[in-house]
């Protein structure tokens, strides 16, 4: 073989590397806003489900929803504020959300009174839930929250099985399971710092999910190898051929 033509191939699987480099460094992530630019459902969320009287009154703008909540019940665990429905994109079924493909949650809000608030993930868990979404298995995590706006990001893998819901299931202690990849609704609702009676706002101007995307890095490394495969398919081509000429 010619050295201009060996020089060309060489030259060919350089910049198959490069691109491939180029292609899994800055296309593998994967982001999903869920407010605002977003096709979910969303609704102010009270604790009627559950028996209690507390209240929320929803505003919506293009750049923020703006909740007013108002405590009134004795529900142990009420859940005031704000849920977007995973299930349902432009007001029709989709099917439980994954949300295991993502690595993490940003959530940008504020509130007037409350010194944290919590998110939740409801999931369906296969064992455990029935019809109805009183049943589902309730994750959460409690972040701090203040007056000016703040961003808080926390990793998927943070959300924990709220103790009360274990207790309801009849578990004696957490059994580790999430079932994020059956998720069915995402919630921002009240946390401490709430006085009973006395109106609070939550305000939510974005909430996004950002992760690697596993299926495009398992193509990309399957394209690397097959990549790798035929340069050494070609090298050795090259030393038999040279080996003939000797």
């Amino acid at each position: 073989m010619r050295t201009r033509t060996k020089a060309i191939v060489f030259a060919v699987f350089a910049m198959a590397f490069a691109a491939w480099t180029f292609a899994f460094l800055h296309c593998r992530d994967s982001e999903l806003t869920v407010f605002p630019q977003s096709h979910f459902e969303f609704y102010e969320l009270t604790d009627k489900a559950q028996g209690g009287s507390s209240t929320a009154t929803l505003s919506v703008s293009d750049s923020q929803l703006d909740v007013e909540v108002n405590v009134r019940s004795g529900v142990a665990f009420p859940a005031v504020g704000l849920e977007f429905n995973l299930k349902s994109i432009d007001n029709r079924p989709t099917g439980l959300f994954d949300l295991s493909k993502f690595d993490s949650l940003e959530v940008t809000f504020s509130t007037r009174r409350m010194r944290s608030v919590s998110l939740r993930v409801l999931t369906e868990d296969p064992v455990y839930s029935r019809s109805g979404r009183e049943s589902l298995r309730v994750l959460t995590q409690d972040v701090q929250a203040g007056r000016a706006p703040a961003s808080v990001k926390v990793p998927t893998s943070a959300f924990r099985t709220a103790p009360w819901w274990l207790s309801a299931m009849g578990l004696e202690e957490d059994d580790g399971l999430s079932h994020l990849h059956r998720s069915a609704y995402l919630e921002v609702v009240c946390g401490s710092g709430v006085m009973r009676g006395i109106p609070d706002e939550l305000s939510v101007s974005r909430i996004r999910l950002w992760g690697v995307n596993r299926d495009f890095e398992k193509g990309m490394l399957a394209g690397a190898a097959l990549l790798a495969l035929l340069l050494v398919a070609f090298i050795i081509y090259i030393k038999k051929a040279k080996g003939k000429q000797s």
